[in-house]
């Protein structure tokens, strides 16, 4: 990188940074505020957009051990120690099971609902608590949405999201507001107290998540970003500062690209991908663990963050230049196996 572009991306980071103070997601805290923090080892917490609700800024996502059907006793152990730990927002969504070698897919969606399910059965008052929809009709859409009502043991889902917008969708968003379309079941089940809020998600295209939240009020986002990101169609460019505009809740995934961050020499650590992330206007990051040990890890991390400046993220970004292709298999640039 030159050093006109250096410049301009340098003032680029920090009027998004200094946007997300402004708009309430990154709160200013005092060293004061930062010291308490630290000796009550608690997890910093920043607004969720306008729900109302302080979200630690490190959450739990759905995925990984928690969607493999047979860990149900891991899986339950460690939502059970993400919440003993301060978590207080979890992640999940209606298509989320992973296939094993007896299992397929489509039999395997539910699985990371149920095992959450099994705890919030006893822990419900004590998380916000995301699911979502793959499906961008109406009567499929409510019938998904019973279906996650049953899985996780509750009676209400504190945010309902439209799962994995993807960038073929873009010219097909008229659908999702028809009569019969996935916005109608929202606003439903919204108004019949079923859910709280809404959102909706993508890792694929940012274009496509900026016209669909330019064209009605989400109440969140769940959006890739990690410290690759500014190398291929970028979320952090494209749609982040339209997201902190609109004062949403917003929620960053694929922070350590599903560990390929980690697989080219050891360049970037998870203090460094999730330091990276949180410096940004985020409400909060998740990630799909595997064990308690990463799950302690994390959280040790996210209690000691403190925000990096521009020219260590822009440091962080060079780091990840070189094999970046890898690291956004989620936008199609290298081989994966489908996913929501």
């Amino acid at each position: 990188m030159n050093t006109k572009d250096r410049n301009a991306r340098r003032e680029f980071l920090k009027k998004l940074i200094a946007s997300g103070m402004v708009a309430g997601i990154v709160p200013y805290v005092s060293p004061n505020e930062l010291f308490a923090a630290l000796v009550n080892d608690s997890l910093p917490k920043r607004p969720l957009g306008k729900t109302g609700h302080m979200v630690c800024i490190y959450s739990l996502g759905g995925q990984a051990t928690i969607e493999t059907p047979g860990k149900e006793e891991r899986a339950v152990e460690i939502v059970n120690k993400a919440i003993d730990l301060g978590i207080n927002y979890i992640d999940t969504a209606a298509a989320y099971g992973r296939a094993t070698e007896t299992l397929q897919k489509k039999d395997a969606m539910g699985t990371s609902e149920k095992n959450i399910g099994r705890v919030m059965k006893y822990r419900r008052k004590e998380v916000f608590l995301a699911s979502k929809t793959h499906d961008r009709t109406y009567d499929g859409s409510m019938r998904l949405l019973e279906k996650t009502l049953k899985n996780l043991q509750t009676d209400h889902l504190d945010l309902w999201q439209v799962h994995n917008v993807k960038k073929r969708e873009k010219d097909q968003l008229d659908s999702f507001f028809a009569k019969d379309g996935v916005i109608r079941a929202m606003e439903k089940a919204k108004n019949e107290g079923m859910v709280r809020f809404t959102g909706c998600t993508g890792h694929e295209d940012p274009g496509t998540l900026k016209a669909l939240i330019e064209r009605y009020h989400f109440d969140n986002i769940l959006m890739a970003v990690n410290a690759a990101d500014k190398h291929y169609n970028s979320f952090i460019d494209i749609l982040l500062p339209v997201a902190v505009e609109k004062k949403m809740g917003i929620v960053g995934m694929k922070i350590p690209a599903r560990d390929r961050i980690f697989s080219h020499g050891g360049i970037i650590t998870m203090k460094e991908a999730m330091d990276y992330v949180l410096t940004l206007p985020v409400s909060t990051v998740i990630v799909g663990i595997d064990k308690i040990a990463e799950l302690e890890e994390n959280i040790k991390i996210a209690k000691e963050f403190k925000p990096l400046d521009a020219d260590r993220l822009l440091a962080i970004e060079e780091k990840t230049k070189p094999y970046y292709k890898d690291l956004m298999f989620f936008k199609g640039l290298s081989d994966w196996p489908p996913e929501w």
